[in-house]
């Protein structure tokens, strides 16, 4: 599979330039990258707080909450509380993959 790399053109404030210039890497291409793979991580570092929180509210992993709420010790999967607990802690681990992904994909691009 070949890889093609796209030109994108970027109009920048000049007030953006100092900025920019002040920032790791040594061309613009590197700047943004690292801008990006910066961002990841602190997408990735939310995802893994929340689900930090989440772990340590209901004192189980996520496969033991999703075990236990079907099998109903947790109570009633469908109370408001419960059920969005275990909704959004399924959005972040999908969130997770996701993010994990783009930073494979701008890693790839580095090379």
């Amino acid at each position: 599979m070949s890889t093609r790399l796209k030109t994108m053109t970027i109009k920048l404030p000049p007030e953006i330039h100092p900025i920019l210039n002040s920032m790791a890497g040594k061309t613009p291409s590197e700047k943004i990258s690292q801008l990006l793979l910066n961002e990841i991580r602190r997408y990735l570092r939310a995802c893994e707080q929340e689900r930090l929180e989440l772990e340590i509210k209901h004192g189980l992993e996520y496969a033991d909450f999703q075990q236990k709420l079907a099998a109903g010790e947790l109570g009633n999967e469908f109370e408001y509380d419960l059920e969005m607990d275990a909704l959004r802690w399924g959005d972040l681990i999908a969130e997770k993959k996701h993010w994990l992904q783009q930073l494979n994909l701008l890693k790839g691009q580095r090379r």
